[in-house]
């Protein structure tokens, strides 16, 4: 039943004198202009405003949607006479929220709420973060659209994952592991990460990624002849190995370090016999296809030295896959606890005991990391491979 009251000579307001409990059927075409005018949290809108909003294609949709709402409890009708006819004025929306809902929106107040949550998060992030937190304070110093600042915080977020995961790529691999598309991050937005943040020190190169090695290995291309033994280390371009590039002159064993201090520290003592390669982390895909090119064509038992952390375990497991591909040996070396249980240790976070769960249901762990495992879950603490190596 609808009631009426006047409130004043030529207006009236009118309402169902029964609460809001629900949409009445709607057509596709009063759906889609529902949804339209949903989009506002105001409370009070225009007439004229509304049929804008719904546009020119759907006026009568407009008009028995106004209808099937009043009908239903949804709206206060304020009205007009004029020209001789009660003419829609105002609409004033009884229970927005619930009617958000009904629709099948995000309502205010759970998207308000949300917005606390992420601005909380963003703060928690700069504390687990510092690194992060110059571009954290930018978003929270900023007057953002909520769509612009939820996008930056997904960004951060996995930029977080991607260092807790000592991952290492080009810009295109970062895309990939934040939105599932190597374009899906705007030029806008590597703009102001580019402003906020050391990018190249974080993992995110710009450029074509490097392979880092040296010692016994020896390569030729064309007329040029490379003897790695003639310099400390070097840097080529992951891209690079692949023919006409060949290897004459191959190692005994290769020795993957993931710490880059430490690899360089034992490339200027490195034993005869070794190529050593700097191990960046979780490392992209051109780094992996040019070591698996190199062991394909120089093939030789593979030893992988990363931090003693639950990290470190995944990321010796990931190198190791090369040569479990190539049908060659592996080996964990100097990640064993006797080698830095002494020293500077840290205290295990949240996301290392994840990691620690999911190697525990992960079948075909190598015995020595194993042990390392049950080493970390023991005793709560973890080191850097630089302490000691």
């Amino acid at each position: 039943m609808i009631e009426t009251v006047a409130s004043g000579k030529n207006r009236r307001t009118r309402q169902s004198t029964e609460a809001f409990a629900g949409l009445p059927r709607l057509s596709e075409a009063q759906r889609a202009v529902l949804l339209c005018w949903l989009k506002s949290d105001a409370q009070e809108r225009s007439w004229q405003v509304l049929l804008d909003a719904a546009g020119v294609d759907h006026l009568d949709a407009a008009d028995s949607l106004l209808q099937a709402l009043l009908n239903a409890g949804a709206l206060a009708l304020k009205e007009e006479f004029r020209h001789a006819h009660w003419q829609p004025w105002r609409v004033v929306w009884r229970d927005l929220s619930a009617l958000q809902r009904a629709a099948g929106l995000v309502a205010a107040p759970e998207r308000e709420a949300a917005h606390q949550d992420l601005l909380e998060g963003l703060g928690r992030l700069a504390q687990t973060h510092p690194e992060l937190s110059a571009a954290v304070h930018n978003c929270l110093g900023a007057s953002l659209a909520k769509t612009t600042l939820q996008a930056r915080a997904e960004l951060l977020r996995a930029l977080a994952q991607w260092r807790d995961e000592q991952r290492d790529g080009l810009r295109r691999d970062f895309a990939l592991a934040a939105r599932d598309h190597t374009k899906a991050i705007t030029t806008a937005e590597w703009d102001w990460l580019d402003a906020q943040l050391p990018l190249e020190a974080l993992g995110i190169a710009r450029f074509e990624p490097l392979l880092w090695l040296g010692g016994a290995l020896s390569l030729r291309q064309q007329d040029l002849q490379m003897d790695l033994r003639s310099m400390v280390f070097c840097g080529l371009p992951s891209k690079q190995f692949a023919a006409p590039l060949s290897v004459t002159a191959g190692p005994r064993d290769y020795w993957l370090i993931e710490n880059r201090a430490s690899f360089e520290r034992q490339a200027r003592q490195l034993e005869a016999g070794v190529c050593l390669i700097w191990l960046p982390g979780r490392p992209g895909r051109d780094w992996q296809a040019a070591v698996a090119w190199l062991i394909a064509q120089a093939p030789a038992p593979g030893r992988i030295s990363c931090d003693p952390d639950p990290a470190g375990i995944q990321i010796a497991l990931s190198a190791g896959q090369l040569w479990e591909q190539a049908g060659l040996p592996w080996r964990s070396a100097h990640m064993a606890s006797a080698s830095w249980k002494d020293g500077k240790t840290q205290a295990l976070n949240d996301y290392d005991r994840r990691v620690l769960a999911e190697l525990q249901a992960q079948p075909g762990l190598p015995a020595e990391l194993q042990e390392l495992r049950d080493y970390l879950l023991a005793t709560g603490h973890k080191a850097e491979q630089e302490g000691w190596l």
